[in-house]
């Protein structure tokens, strides 16, 4: 295992440190990565990274665990899917295969932890979670196939997320391997979510045109594009139709906003009452020049950074500050669409992937303060503060970067 290099104060699990002997160090290339915690382990990637490619390496893809990475042989794995509703119960097993058979789709989708950029609210006061900067999102293709196809391989009704129900039904799904809160790590979104063909929710086998890595899910996992990360359960154990959202830790007792009165002390009271976190918010970073890098006074400069936004809906413009915000110029944005399969359907009717951006400074002004915020298809944009909450999550925040000013020689810039 690697000398650690990092603060190992964020580290949540209480697993033995015998459960991790196990771990895919060889699929790690820990200089792209910045180390939170390695028992889990949690690294997000340096931002200069990010901005390299469209779609990100996996190499360069953050990584996000609740517990050990379980070891498991394609060849052995199965799932089960699952009916637990009042009017029906049902059980059948899947396998690697059986999910080859359906029809296979890609998406270039962004998975951003619902933590990304915890330290902005760390500033305000203490949080409880892994302390994120804004390099817990990344833009992967995924491929596999629906999982509404694979509901309806397994004879799930369609009639069961019909619109006029009372309540919402859920499609819960469950890791195996062990987790720090819980039994396993378990989740859930909406049945109409999974059963609308346009939402492409995929049961994905592949990252980046190779086998699932076994860091990102091996061997398959959920794909969810638009909604947060926890809900993109990884190693799947069995997906269950319910009547009810999942009871698990990380959907009931994390991964919502609390008000701003909740805390350490009284959280107990709130959880109960507010709702799981499922789409993105509207976010952009920028991601150059880093807070350290010195820009030079006159001299022209490209800012760079991604920006996306939640529940398919696109990103219509990003907006840059040299003045802390009291004006706005245009940022340029770069996307592309998702490579299809022949004869597909063109399903980039939402947006489920990041833009790219960047601005060019012409003349670098003394004493700059760069600021970003983008804007989607519903008229969202950033907030200009931070609002806290107790588990730090969902800050998108206008992005702000104070970066170093260097004074040419002989220069009579103050």
């Amino acid at each position: 295992m690697p000398a650690s290099s990092y603060s190992s104060a964020s580290a949540s699990s209480t697993k033995s440190s015998a459960s991790y002997d196990n771990e895919p160090w060889s699929e790690r290339q820990l200089a792209n990565y910045i180390v939170r915690a390695e028992q889990p382990f949690n690294a997000e990637v340096k931002l200069d990274r990010l901005v390299e490619s469209f779609v990100t390496p996996t190499d360069k893809h953050f990584r996000r665990n609740h517990g050990p990475i379980p070891d498991i042989s394609s060849n052995e794995w199965s799932m089960n899917i699952e009916i637990n509703c009042n009017t029906m119960s049902y059980k059948k097993i899947l396998r690697i295969n059986d999910l080859a058979q359906l029809e296979q789709f890609d998406v270039v989708a962004v998975l951003e932890c619902a933590g990304n950029r915890r330290d902005g609210l760390k500033a305000i006061k203490p949080v409880n979670g892994v302390i994120w900067g804004p390099g817990t999102a990344s833009n992967a293709r995924w491929s596999g196939c629906r999982l509404r196809d694979v509901l309806a391989s397994a004879g799930i009704p369609p009639n069961l997320c019909h619109p006029f129900y009372k309540k919402p039904r859920h499609v819960e799904f469950a890791a195996y391997g062990e987790a720090a809160e819980d039994v396993h790590y378990a989740s859930s979104i909406p049945l109409e979510w999974v059963m609308n063909p346009l939402n492409m929710v995929l049961v994905a086998t592949e990252m980046n045109g190779r086998r699932l890595p076994r860091d990102h899910g091996f061997p398959a996992r959920i794909v969810a594009p638009g909604i947060i990360g926890a809900r993109w359960v990884k190693w799947l154990k069995y997906i269950r139709v319910q009547e009810h959202e999942s009871d698990s830790f990380y959907q009931k007792r994390d991964y919502k906003i609390l008000p701003p009165m909740a805390n350490s002390s009284n959280c107990e009271e709130y959880w109960p009452r507010f709702p799981a976190l499922m789409e993105l918010n509207i976010q952009s970073v920028i991601c150059r020049p880093a807070p350290d890098e010195s820009l030079q006074i006159g001299k022209s400069y490209l800012v760079r950074g991604y920006a996306f936004s939640g529940g398919g809906r696109a990103v219509d413009r990003v907006e840059a500050s040299l003045d802390n915000g009291k004006t706005w110029e245009l940022a340029d944005l770069y996307t592309i669409n998702a490579k299809k399969r022949s004869e597909q359907r063109d399903w980039s009717v939402k947006s489920w992937s990041w833009v790219l951006w960047s601005f060019r400074i012409r003349s670098v002004p003394p004493n700059c303060t760069i600021s970003c915020r983008a804007w989607d298809a519903g008229g969202n944009t950033q907030p200009d503060a931070a609002v806290w909450n107790y588990r730090g999550v969902m800050n998108n925040s206008v992005f702000r970067v104070h970066p170093q000013i260097d004074v040419p020689t002989g220069s009579h810039h103050l």
